[in-house]
């Protein structure tokens, strides 16, 4: 199992995601804060790791870097993929419906991937009344 898919099966809770999606920039962030307040820097790095630990304890599992500390330098790439929505999915979205013939537009749109057809091409009407 590679170390990203490792790291995204350790994360599957929403209440752990939502965590780590806050846990994840505050303990990068740290690295720039120290060199501005070196004890606010240094104190952020214990709130992101306990911030990720509560997720962990709230899906029932340990952090994936105590298997392989490598993890932590995934941690970001994890991130920007569920932000920006790419990478591997396991499962299907509530905003992306599989099995038919609809895709999301927007919020509350569908469109489906059949195209509607098109009306009838307009013909010239003549009236009863008018001599053709």
């Amino acid at each position: 199992m590679g170390l990203y898919s490792h790291y995204d099966g350790a994360h599957n809770h929403p209440v752990n995601r939502a965590l780590h999606m806050i846990a994840i920039p505050v303990g990068f962030s740290s690295i720039i804060v120290i060199w501005f307040h070196w004890i606010i820097g240094l104190l952020l790095i214990p709130f992101a790791f306990a911030l990720a630990w509560l997720g962990h304890l709230v899906e029932g599992n340990k952090p994936a870097f105590l298997t392989n500390p490598a993890h932590v330098f995934v941690a970001p790439i994890w991130m920007a993929h569920k932000l920006l929505g790419t990478g591997n999915k396991k499962s299907a979205s509530p905003l992306t419906p599989t099995g038919n013939s609809q895709t999301i537009r927007s919020v509350g749109q569908r469109q489906s991937n059949n195209p509607k057809p098109r009306p009838p091409a307009a013909r010239s009407h003549s009236s009863p009344i008018a001599p053709q």
